[in-house]
């Protein structure tokens, strides 16, 4: 970081097409003094937009990406949008994309075996797709959300994906907030072209919904891009662990006033994004959690997965107990039996155990096999249950999984 203000450019889309698209892309990178000039003649270019889901609206726009690949590729480099998972190759197979760049999974590519310099989370060396770490310029494209246990998500959370197919699942075992941060050490963005048009927000992503807010936004800085969305998306800067820690590290600005907001006012654009519910009061009698303990994250997913399974666990003819947080002794243990976090290892064969800080969105399976309900083959294998029952669990059929359904 310089002493010199941050630049973040904020632009307004008349419309989601392709055509108004573009034009507040080319608005928003005329703000910046028009960041792709560093873009040479056969520079690797990779783009990284959020587009692991088929829900219509639950990813970035492929207007976006159309608008950032054709003028990238138009400095003469050689353009990738990339994603974990196929799901991207499914929604982009017939896109006009393909005329700027070549669309790819990095579950496809070669990885490589890397030290992240300077991590405080994930401290041990992790897999990477090649493409991330051989390109000469890489751009974030990610889709502003709400998130049920991080409060919000956009440019920094983003690069999650990185991580190909299920190996994710280490950045929530290491704990996501400076894993997140981590990550962007380990590649930072050259910039960031973020998609407001459609923004998720609520229970996502157990849930969650679409709702319209015509924005785009750039920068080559994603702590400030991240800080300016969220004063955008009313919510505060200071919230989220991963721009504090961030700023700790010197990554980029916390503080609105730190950064130089062009175009469009954030007062101007500003909205309030409804958030995940925070609420963990149990909805019936008989449902017994104990979280006083736990941390923010991991007591967040659980009022979001007490939201999500409602009307199931008012259907649950017993008793549940959910425990997260670090405890020397465990609470009265009443029915079904759910631990949620890293914090309850040690206790983790007094019940179905769900790892992680925070666990993530699938693992709510946990809860409903805690139920009695049936889980599929992947689901059964984002929970841990008591050794007694696991024995009877690989009798049930769940033994043989495929080392994918395992990562």
């Amino acid at each position: 970081m310089t002493g010199d203000l941050t630049a973040v450019s904020l632009t307004r889309a008349a419309t989601a097409t392709e055509e108004a698209v573009d034009a507040a892309v080319e608005e928003a990178l005329d703000l910046l003094g028009r960041p792709l000039q560093d873009v040479g003649k056969g520079d690797r270019v990779v783009i990284k937009p959020n587009m692991f889901q088929r829900k219509p609206g639950f990813r970035t726009s492929p207007e976006l990406l159309l608008a950032v690949a054709a003028r990238a590729s138009a400095r003469g480099a050689e353009v990738y949008v990339a994603e974990r998972t196929h799901v991207l190759k499914e929604i982009l197979h017939r896109a006009p994309v393909h005329r700027y760049a070549q669309v790819v999974s990095f579950d496809d590519r070669p990885l490589r075996v890397v030290q992240v310099p300077g991590a405080t989370s994930l401290r041990v060396p992790i897999a990477v797709p090649d493409l991330v770490l051989d390109c000469d310029f890489f751009i974030g494209a990610p889709q502003l959300r709400t998130h049920s246990s991080v409060v919000l998500t956009n440019a920094m959370k983003n690069l999650v994906g990185l991580l190909p197919g299920f190996t994710t699942r280490i950045v929530h075992m290491a704990g996501v907030e400076e894993a997140i941060v981590d990550l962007n050490q380990l590649r930072p963005q050259h910039l960031v072209v973020c998609d407001a048009t459609t923004v998720i927000e609520g229970n996502y992503p157990m849930e969650g919904t679409t709702r319209e807010a015509g924005l785009i936004a750039a920068s080559r800085n994603a702590v400030a891009l991240d800080v300016t969305m969220a004063a955008v998306a009313g919510v505060g800067s200071w919230e989220l662990a991963y721009l504090r820690d961030a700023n700790a590290r010197g990554l980029g600005p916390i503080d609105l006033a730190d950064i130089d907001v062009r175009g469009t006012a954030v007062e101007d654009a500003a909205f309030k994004i409804r958030r995940a519910p925070v609420d963990l009061t149990p909805p019936r009698e008989g449902i017994h959690v104990h979280a006083e303990t736990a941390c923010e994250d991991c007591r967040r997913w659980l009022a979001a997965a007490l939201h999500l399974l409602r009307d199931e666990l008012l259907r649950f003819p017993g008793e549940m107990t959910i425990v997260s947080g670090p405890m020397e002794r465990l609470p009265a243990l009443r029915g079904a039996v759910v631990l949620v976090g890293n914090a309850m290892y040690e206790h983790r064969d007094a019940g179905v155990y769900l790892e992680g800080c925070p666990p993530r969105a699938i693992q709510t399976a946990g809860l409903r096999y805690a139920m009695g309900q049936s889980v599929t083959e992947q689901e059964a294998t984002q929970f841990r249950v008591p050794r007694q029952e696991a024995s009877a669990q690989d009798a049930d059929g769940f033994a043989g999984l495929s080392l994918e359904e395992w990562i």
